[in-house]
């Protein structure tokens, strides 16, 4: 049965190629590809042309239209909420180009509706090469490495008969339906048909709860190797997640094609709706409970939800917006019942390590045991005596150092790293030459086969240049003692050195102060996107659209920005709709504006796919778990702006425009001061300005209480009659700044309203 299924799945991955094309495959994929259209009441050939149906959410088959001339048209131009109007047939296409998600070729551009006509046939010609260099691959990664293969050519194509879902999507959804329909009626021994109201797919969800706590829950902030530890945090969670998605699938017998949404710890994945299969899944819950209570005790869950069942007519537009919800409700009951199957057996409260804490706990975690032998490997490898735990130890010294040179992530049971169940994970260098006792294996580059997987894996190194500074040298000659440095082993940057950045020269100096910034931001109502954006047009193959190109943006092309254009911006983890990074407070802000900017192009424009930041400015040694929580209130203060779209900053919320018109008055502030001996500014009369800001704020609130504050436009102008303005009158478009802001006679004062925010810009740019 295992064969039948694989060609099955083959097939469905594969029945959108040309005809022409089939001849290297076997003869019994090619035979279901061919007759998937007209079956003959086959049992494979029935479940990929029911399957082929319901991954478009269509109860009949719609006209085909000439995929092979037409492109690719954005998912993201056909949502509309309020602001969006449909430009039928739509106006943003994907060029005809291979997925690199590391450059603008992802996002879509203005053009004809037409592409040349060579265009797909160049893109088939290259994949069949890359297919033909598969046949050698071992056949248990085989339909991986199609699967990454397909997605890398035939992302931008359109499928027949919708214009804005890639055949890739529409093939892997295909698959994911076939693979189910094919478990269920072979435990059935029906052949399924058209008109069917059973019951016969299970839609799984998937949930990690307590990610910030995990990651964040670090007592020490600083010095050498503990920067590496948010990353490698944030990275050993998504690999743990995969360990699990892994083994349910062996567990079942399934094959990856079942994953829908797998993205930012949330996972969807579709099975067959069989007794069998429900008490499997019951088993692997239980287990998966008594696994994290054991290892995290209760700090982190990992949530299951499966009891949303679905007929194929389920599958139509109409209704398939419907059970989604259904499994979003189900997976939020299950959130509410964390560990509840451990509580027989273990009892409440949590009080699990309680005997292992002899020797006291690890300094970094505050959670574990202290492990002698991870003292230490972390004193031999970081230069530093502390009390360490394992893990700590392991995600500094093995998954911290190793990360930035990983190519492939190796998933079996001889790696360092354990996971879920009897899985483990090593981090290589190159492709596995010997498979024993490998699961699964991930590559992060493209045409290297296995699969293709994006992980947000980037904390900026020092630079040669830096390392020659005397300056630079000097100020961090205690960091850096002891490292061992070499061409291709530059030391991280610590948050030290990252605020370190935020200075700036002046003459032979650096000035300014050394401030972090820290920036959470996600996508703006992303359940209204699924559930109201398309107009009832919601199917599983847009589902899968949707999700995986918004991870695509922000787990892969985002580091990328950072490191062209913001090299010291740390990336602690990015993936599906959110970011959390921390960098030069400056920089920090600027990333922020840049990729709202970006992200506004990625979805072609539409005003109904916004993005709201927090972003908390702190010096370097500000606890990491409490500058996450700052940032956290400060998004859902952005978030708590009707139209959201916002950003949050220095506890007062602008919209985006607001945010950069507002920098843009801090640069000429910081070009007065730098200027002073013409324009007479000082940080002394900008901090005068920041008193006149808070008056007007203080009257405005309450004018007839705090009646003295009122003098704040008189006290101004005095000042810049008094300190500025000179006989030499070189300085007047300075003046002529300053009266603006401080207009008499004015209602609506939008400048003086938010200066606190230039003025801290200037400032802190330039405080010596």
């Amino acid at each position: 049965m295992e064969n039948e299924l694989k060609n099955l799945v083959l097939s469905a991955l594969l029945h959108d190629i040309k005809e022409e094309k089939w001849e290297p495959l076997r003869s019994a994929i090619a035979e279901i590809m061919s007759a998937h259209r007209y079956p003959d009441n086959k049992f494979q050939e029935m479940c990929l042309t029911i399957a082929d149906r319901l991954s478009s959410g269509v109860e009949k088959n719609e006209p085909e239209k000439p995929f092979e001339k037409n492109r690719l048209i954005s998912i993201f131009d056909k949502i509309s909420l309020q602001h969006h109007q449909f430009k039928e047939p739509g106006s943003a296409f994907y060029s005809s180009t291979p997925l690199d998600a590391k450059t603008e070729s992802i996002f879509p551009c203005i053009a004809q509706a037409e592409r040349e006509a060579d265009e797909y046939e160049e893109l088939l010609k290259e994949f069949c090469k890359k297919l033909d260099e598969l046949k050698n691959i071992d056949p248990r990664f085989y339909i991986d490495s199609l699967l990454s293969l397909l997605e890398q050519y035939t992302w931008c194509i359109p499928h027949k008969t919708m214009s804005d879902v890639s055949i890739f999507d529409h093939v892997k959804t295909t698959a994911a339906i076939a693979q189910a329909l094919f478990l269920y009626h072979k435990h059935e021994k029906t052949v399924p048909q058209w008109e069917d109201t059973d019951k016969k797919f299970i839609f799984m969800a998937g949930d990690l709860s307590g990610i910030q706590n995990y990651i964040f829950g670090i007592s020490k902030n600083s010095g050498r190797g503990v920067s590496k530890i948010f990353r490698a945090r944030s990275f050993y969670l998504q690999v743990l997640v995969k360990s699990v998605l892994i083994e349910i699938q062996q567990r079942l017998g399934l094959f990856s094609v079942c994953r829908l949404i797998d993205s930012g710890g949330k996972f969807v994945i579709l099975l067959p709706c069989l007794d069998s299969v429900k008490q499997k899944l019951e088993q692997i819950d239980t287990e998966i409970q008594n696994w994290f209570r054991n290892k995290f005790k209760g700090l982190l869950t990992l949530n299951l939800a499966w009891h949303t069942e679905m007929r194929q007519s389920d599958f139509s537009m109409e209704k398939f917006q419907t059970k989604m919800e259904e499994s979003e409700e189900s997976l939020e009951k299950s959130k509410h019942r964390k560990l509840n199957k451990t509580f027989a057996a273990q009892g409440f409260p949590i009080n699990e390590g309680y005997d292992e804490h002899e020797n006291g706990n690890c300094e970094l975690c505050k959670m574990n045991a202290e492990d002698a032998e991870s003292r230490k490997k972390y004193n031999e490898k970081e230069g530093l005596e502390i009390s360490i735990c394992r893990d700590c130890c392991d995600q500094i010294v093995y998954i911290g150092t190793q990360l930035p040179k990983t190519e492939c992530l190796i998933y079996g049971t001889d790696g360092k790293i354990p996971l879920f169940g009897n899985i483990s994970l090593k981090l290589s260098t190159e492709v596995p030459s010997k498979l024993n006792n490998v699961f699964h294996v991930e590559t992060l580059q493209d045409g290297m086969n296995f699969t293709r997987t994006r992980l947000a894996r980037y904390l900026p190194a020092m630079t040669s240049d830096e390392l020659k500074d005397e300056k630079w040298f000097k100020t961090f000659e205690t960091e850096l003692k002891d490292w061992n440095f070499g061409s291709d082993n530059l030391p991280p940057k610590t948050f030290n050195m990252i605020a370190y950045k935020s200075k700036k020269e002046q003459g032979d100096k650096l000035v300014g102060r050394s401030l972090l910034g820290f920036l959470k931001a996600d996508v703006d109502n992303m359940g209204l996107i699924f559930s109201v954006g398309l107009e009832k047009k919601l199917s599983a193959a847009r589902l899968s659209s949707i999700s995986r190109m918004l991870n695509i943006f922000f787990s892969e092309y985002l580091v990328e920005l950072a490191k062209e254009e913001f090299p010291d911006i740390y990336v602690v983890f990015a993936g599906g709709d959110d970011l959390f990074v921390v960098g030069p407070w400056e920089q920090t802000i600027y990333f922020a504006i840049r990729l709202r900017k970006k992200l506004s192009e990625f979805c072609s424009d539409n005003k109904d796919i916004t993005m709201s930041a927090g972003i908390f400015i702190a010096k370097p040694r500000f606890p990491m778990r409490k500058a996450f929580e700052q940032v956290e209130e400060y998004l859902k203060d952005a978030k708590n702006v009707p139209e959201k779209d916002s950003v949050s900053v220095l506890g007062e919320t602008v919209s985006w425009q607001k945010l950069g018109e507002l920098l843009n008055l801090g640069e000429k502030f910081d070009t007065a001061i730098e200027d002073k001996e013409r324009t007479r500014f000082s940080t002394a009369f900008l901090y005068r300005l920041l008193t006149y800001h808070k008056m007007y704020r203080d009257f405005k609130r309450k004018p007839k209480i705090l009646m003295k504050a009122g003098r704040y436009l008189s006290l101004a102008h005095y000042d810049i009659g008094r300190n500025i303005i000179n006989d030499k009158k070189n300085n007047q478009e300075e003046v002529k700044m300053l009266h603006r802001i401080f207009a008499v006679g004015v209602s609506e004062r939008p400048e003086l309203e938010y200066l606190n925010i230039p003025l801290f810009y200037a400032i802190n740019l330039n405080r010596e």
